[in-house]
């Protein structure tokens, strides 16, 4: 079920006072357009995970003064929306993301070790065995080359929920980034083809200010490839 289904069956079912409860579901769709068409960034507020950049995104969304008279002159329509939609969020922080229920599974395989489930449970949060095996095989930073490994974030280029046990601590399914890099690369507006060059998309305004250029190549092996074309192909905005 889509988060936009799940919040609008919230709705239903706790907010009893609602006549139209898809209203409210819909309005944070039209939110998101708002944020694509006048902020130029391309934002579902369906695909937010974190409370933090959710309440950040409101009150970027309420200091522009077109939106704050508009929802004035909209009986509070939009406010109302965020309103709702950040109490669901909160409510149901920790059913958003099945992580929880992928560990347990994991720990409760008989078919591995127990230091095979740490491994994989570690690699989660880019920890353990997984994060020195991607400072060894990166020495650094992948695109800026930064070598001091308490600044740098190991993260899976195809997600950890979407990849097998073995590709969850495969070091050729991980990035070394510094974090402004990391984040870009999370959120698909940069990827890399086959020969390391990157992919910045054409959704990234202003991209020579966060220090990136369509010159940037990265050191990739055979084996990273299948993991890049993942990437490409379900995580990159086009």
């Amino acid at each position: 079920m889509s988060l936009k289904a799940q919040f609008q069956k919230w709705l239903i079912e706790n907010k009893l006072q609602l006549t139209k409860p898809d209203k409210y579901s819909n309005t944070i769709t039209t939110i998101s357009n708002h944020f694509k068409k006048s902020f130029n960034k391309a934002i579902d507020l369906y695909e937010i995970r974190n409370l933090k950049d959710l309440l950040l995104l409101k009150d970027e969304y309420f200091s522009n003064d077109e939106f704050f008279q508009k929802n004035k002159r909209g009986n509070r329509m939009y406010s109302r929306s965020w309103d709702l939609y950040i109490e669901f969020f909160v409510t149901n922080e920790e059913k958003l993301d099945d992580t929880l229920d992928q560990i347990n599974q994991i720990k409760n395989d008989n078919t591995l070790s127990n230091l095979e489930k740490e491994s994989i449970i570690l690699s989660r949060i880019g920890q353990g065995k997984f994060r020195e095996e991607l400072i060894e095989l990166w020495k650094g930073c992948a695109i800026s080359k930064f070598d001091d490994s308490k600044f740098l974030i190991a993260s899976h280029i195809k997600p950890w929920k979407k990849s097998t046990n073995q590709e969850k601590i495969d070091k050729y399914n991980g990035l070394l980034l510094l974090p402004t890099y990391d984040k870009l690369f999370d959120l698909g507006f940069i990827s890399f083809d086959d020969s390391g060059k990157i992919i910045i998309s054409k959704l990234l305004n202003n991209f020579d200010k966060l220090n990136i250029d369509n010159d940037i190549i990265i050191d990739i092996t055979n084996n990273n490839k299948k993991y890049l074309k993942y990437h490409r192909e379900k995580r990159l905005k086009q």
